[in-house]
């Protein structure tokens, strides 16, 4: 699993694309709305952590009001998403249906509170401000596919076009979250460099823990968002560690695989015994 935030694009002036109105982001979530309504599909609606369904003009004004305080070439939102492997997104039910709809109210429901509960703020006090769900004004919206850019190596060689869809399992969520808090007291950033008042480790970290809780999904360490940025930034020791431990894991279950198959032939064997020895009983 993996949360990722978007870099925000630039104009021709150098002007961030989220120092204005987030419109053309909440647009863009609409393209695959179409074509599923074509292929006579219901499309994906967006909603928040306490409404199922919210139109994208309720989403564009929510975000968009209240930029009070907040500079003008400051960004007034951010935008990211939720990115599921396919082993998950299997762990989530047995339809594709049951999956959607889990896949959705673990967003509104454990997303939404790890991530508000992950700010660190403080007043001018020193004193805790506790950041809750209800006061945060987050959108989600959940997509099929994800599609080549033209920055794509495979479209720059032409073996792809921009706008195709990528191959393979694809499924994820975009969030996009305002700046300033609903009641308009606090201004919050996830994409900050400060990593006291907002972590984004530890976001993927509570994500991962929160949906495996969820879902009962028993993760590989090879699986975690801590062996992957392990084996990415790591030190040469810390990388050698890490795949001692993945390999010492996948030994202890080959080996409880390896018992428990012989403790079922056992029983299977003992069953027939028991079968065989009943029968000749007179």
């Amino acid at each position: 699993m993996v949360v990722s935030f978007d870099t925000p694009s630039k104009d021709s002036k150098g002007n961030l694309a989220n120092t204005g109105s987030s419109a053309a982001f909440v647009n863009y979530l609409g393209k695959e709305d179409k074509l599923k309504a074509e292929q006579g599909e219901q499309p994906e609606q967006w909603f928040s952590h306490d409404k199922d369904e919210l139109k994208p003009s309720q989403v564009r004004a929510s975000i968009d009001s209240d930029h009070q305080g907040i500079g003008k070439k400051e960004g007034k939102f951010a935008t990211g998403s939720i990115n599921l492997t396919a082993e998950e997104w299997k762990a989530l039910g047995s339809s594709e249906e049951e999956r959607r709809a889990n896949f959705k109210k673990f967003a509104q429901e454990d997303f939404a509170k790890d991530f508000a509960g992950n700010f660190n703020k403080k007043d001018r006090e020193g004193n805790r401000i506790d950041v809750e769900p209800d006061n945060v004004k987050m959108y989600f919206k959940i997509e099929d596919n994800r599609y080549y850019k033209g920055t794509d190596n495979e479209v720059k060689r032409g073996e792809r076009k921009q706008g195709e869809a990528k191959e393979g399992f694809n499924v994820h969520c975009h969030f996009i979250v305002a700046r300033k808090t609903a009641d308009g007291q606090n201004r919050i950033s996830p994409t900050t460099n400060n990593r006291k008042e907002f972590s984004r480790d530890e976001l993927t970290k509570k994500t991962e823990r929160s949906f495996d809780q969820r879902t009962g999904y028993e993760r590989p360490l090879t699986e975690s968002y801590e062996y992957a940025k392990t084996m990415r930034n790591g030190s040469v020791a810390e990388r050698e560690l890490m795949t001692a431990k993945a390999i010492s894991e996948e030994q202890g279950k080959a080996q409880d695989h390896a018992q428990g198959k012989t403790q079922n032939l056992a029983q299977g064997e003992e069953q027939q015994q028991q079968k065989r020895s009943g029968g000749m009983r007179m």
